[in-house]
Formats: structure tokens, C-alpha cells, sequence
């Protein structure tokens, strides 16, 4: 019997990027994600989420991946913008409905299937170095948030990138973390709704390995990158 089209769609769209990043500034960026990044992240959402979604990844050339992704080239160089780039896993026009935004330096670990159900305009990460403050190391939006959150951007960039950024490497960098904090600051906390079930390596695991057990998503930020850690068990088994 043929399914009511409804069932075809995605019940939510994954979005990541991936990009050269010699001339970004972005030295996390330089010389280490390529399409198996991106092919690993697609395996580890399928292997625990059970039901469909679409997977986007913003690219700044061509690029081949194994899996069912659709590349979309950025609007923006990247070489020019930096991190601002990735301003456009908000662009309205990527897809519809719920999205799921994530950075390649992440494994997935456990089930999806509760955290992707959650249903918020704009939901974001505590900051694990300063959890008084919020990250974007994965976050759930819905369409009135990106039109929100991208017009606000496209219709003032150069005030934006002057007045948000981000002390890195001895000097300023814009950063469109800084200012999803100064706009969304007071955002729902998916990683304190879904305890101990979304996680910093390097915070929360490199010294309680025992975490992973428990945990779905585990994000990288700055040194180590999950190719460093290659020795560890969880690593072997997830990030396949």
C-alpha cells in the first residue's frame, strides 16, 4: 500500500559544513575535515536516529561524499567572512521545518531520537569552559528563528561582524557564536534538558571517560579533534 506522502519528509534536516579554511584564519579548520568527516557524521546520526531527515553540508567547492548528502554551496567566501560563514546554517532557503545544526569535530554516541523531538524556536548548548554563557556546538531551530536570525544578519553585516567577536589567538574574530550569545543568550539549554546526554570532549570526557556510557553527542572544541584520539574504544566504535 503506497504511504501518505507526509511520511516522505524529513522530520528534520541535519546541517553542517565543510570547508578548505587555509585563508579563514580558522586554524581548527586548516588541514584536517574532509568528506570522510562528513560521511562518518551522516553514519552516526543514522545509526541512532530512527526516523528520516535530510543531511545538508554547506561546502565551498566540490567535494564527493559517500552518503545520501546534499552539498550547498555557500553564499558567502569564506575566506572573507571566517567564522561569520557559518552564519548560513541559518539560511532559510536550505530546507524547512526542524533543524539540527552540528560541527563536524562531533561523534554521535547514543539515541537521537528524544533530543530531535524537542521542539523549541532556538535551543543551544551551555558554554562548557563558561556555562554561565551559551555555545552553538549543536543546536535546534525552527523556520521563524532562522528567518529571524538571518535577516537580522544580511540587513546589518557590517555593524554585526564589527560588534561581535570573539577573542582567539590574540585578537578579535567575529564570530556568529558570539552573536547567536548576544541575540539568544537566554535560550533553552538542550544539554541541561537532555542531562549528561550532550557533552565537550575535553571538558566532560578526556577525564571521565565512564560519561560516554550514558551519552548521545559528544562535540569537540579546539585541540584534541576526534583523528587524535584514535586509541580510544568509544572513538573506534562510533566514529566509523
Amino acid at each position: 500500500m503506497w504511504n501518505d506522502r507526509e511520511s516522505y519528509k524529513p522530520k528534520i534536516t541535519i546541517v553542517t559544513a565543510l570547508f578548505d579554511g587555509r585563508c579563514t584564519g580558522i586554524p581548527h579548520s586548516v588541514g584536517i575535515y574532509n568528506e570522510e568527516w562528513v560521511d562518518r557524521l551522516y553514519r552516526g546520526i543514522s545509526r541512532n536516529y530512527n526516523d528520516t531527515f535530510e543531511f545538508i553540508c554547506l561546502v565551498d567547492k566540490n567535494y564527493k561524499f559517500k552518503e545520501d548528502i546534499k552539498d550547498v554551496r555557500f553564499k558567502r567566501s569564506v575566506d572573507q567572512y571566517g567564522w561569520m560563514s557559518l552564519m548560513e546554517m541559518y539560511r532559510p532557503d536550505l530546507c524547512t521545518g526542524k533543524r539540527f545544526t552540528v560541527g563536524l569535530d562531533t561523534i554521535i554516541t547514543g539515541p537521537l531520537d528524544d533530543i530531535f523531538e524537542y521542539e523549541a524556536k532556538i535551543a543551544v548548548c551551555s558554554d562548557p569552559i563558561l556555562p554561565k554563557t551559551i555555545c552553538n556546538a549543536v543546536t535546534i531551530c525552527d523556520d521563524e528563528f532562522c528567518e529571524e536570525f538571518w535577516n537580522s544578519w544580511i540587513n546589518d553585516e557590517y555593524n554585526k561582524i564589527q560588534n561581535n567577536k570573539l577573542a582567539f589567538g590574540g585578537r578579535q574574530v567575529p564570530s556568529e557564536m558570539v552573536l547567536l550569545r548576544n541575540l539568544y543568550g537566554d535560550s533553552p539549554r538542550i544539554d541541561s534538558i537532555f542531562k549528561s546526554r550532550i557533552l565537550s570532549y575535553k571538558i566532560h570526557i578526556q577525564q571521565n571517560p565512564e560519561r560516554i556510557k550514558d551519552s548521545s553527542i559528544i562535540y569537540f572544541h579546539g585541540q584534541p579533534k576526534p583523528h587524535q584520539v584514535l586509541g580510544a574504544q568509544w572513538v573506534q566504535e562510533n566514529w566509523i
